[in-house]
């Protein structure tokens, strides 16, 4: 495929009559909006948060002007804010509009319950993750009472789609093509986590076959056997995944077989709130 994509950010192709240089010419107000979204995203998606002006622009493949002008901007609108220390992170307005967006997507309320069910059931940590273009984004995290609780992931990580339990069954469950789309996008930010794209292919083609309960054994955190099952809207498209994880030694394959059955028992019961309950995602 010769579709050049930007990092697997946002996951827009660029255009084959475009400038080879992002920021050649003057941008038009739409390639401008995609550009700081893009922005948005990729501080989000910094663990360490300390990202500086020369990295951003680099990862988003834009020059150093550019990325300023961009970046000052939305620190004026509060969608971001600067640490002389710590560079910039993520502004207090986005979290207001997240309030306001919140009844219009509710999934982690409506899962909430069956979320929790599924901790006591197994005694192990339970995720949510929701697909957000080539990413996934924790959207909630509940522990079980077995002593040993795996802590891979708080509320906001954010990883390729693909990595993990829970972006695996998500992936699995798009047309090849866009699966294709996909791994191009994030092959890039592979390596970190160990992996390839030959290697999620096969994960890929081992989710289906499995009825599309995905298993990632270490690819998120070492030692930590996670299974998950994609959360389909109305409209059966995936947009979300549940995942259990646990220490390796506690997943062997009888424990697995019934972590399996409790899952999409799980999946089921929240597909079918998201049907009656109106969560649009």
């Amino acid at each position: 495929m010769n579709t050049k994509l930007v990092e697997g950010y946002g996951g827009v192709p660029a255009s084959p009559h475009s400038s080879p240089h992002p920021s050649a010419g003057r941008a038009q107000p739409a390639q401008t909006v995609g550009r700081a979204a893009l922005l948005l995203r990729l501080i989000a998606s910094s663990h360490a948060r300390n990202l500086r002006l020369v990295d951003i622009a680099a990862m988003a493949s834009l020059d150093k002007s550019t990325a300023q002008r961009l970046l000052h901007r939305l620190v004026l609108e509060r969608l971001l804010a600067r640490d002389p220390v710590r560079g910039y992170r993520l502004g207090p307005l986005l979290y207001e509009l997240g309030l306001a967006a919140l009844p219009e997507t509710n999934l982690r309320e409506l899962s909430q319950s069956a979320l929790h069910e599924l901790a006591h059931a197994t005694g192990d940590m339970v995720f949510l993750v929701m697909r957000s273009g080539f990413e996934t984004v924790c959207m909630n995290r509940i522990a079980g009472n077995y002593p040993i609780q795996t802590m891979t992931r708080t509320e906001g990580d954010r990883h390729p789609l693909g990595v993990g339990a829970g972006g695996l069954a998500i992936l699995a469950s798009l047309h090849d093509a866009d699966v294709e789309l996909a791994l191009n996008a994030v092959a890039p930010r592979l390596p970190t986590y160990q992996l390839t794209t030959d290697v999620l292919r096969d994960a890929v083609a081992a989710t289906r076959a499995n009825g599309g309960l995905a298993v990632d054994e270490g690819s998120a955190a070492l030692d930590v056997t996670a299974i998950g099952r994609t959360l389909h809207d109305r409209t059966r498209s995936p947009v979300a995944a549940v995942f259990v994880a646990s220490i390796s030694h506690r997943m062997g394959k009888s424990r697995q077989v019934q972590i399996c059955r409790q899952l999409v028992a799980c999946v089921d019961t929240i597909e079918r709130v998201m049907a009656g309950g109106g969560a649009t995602v």
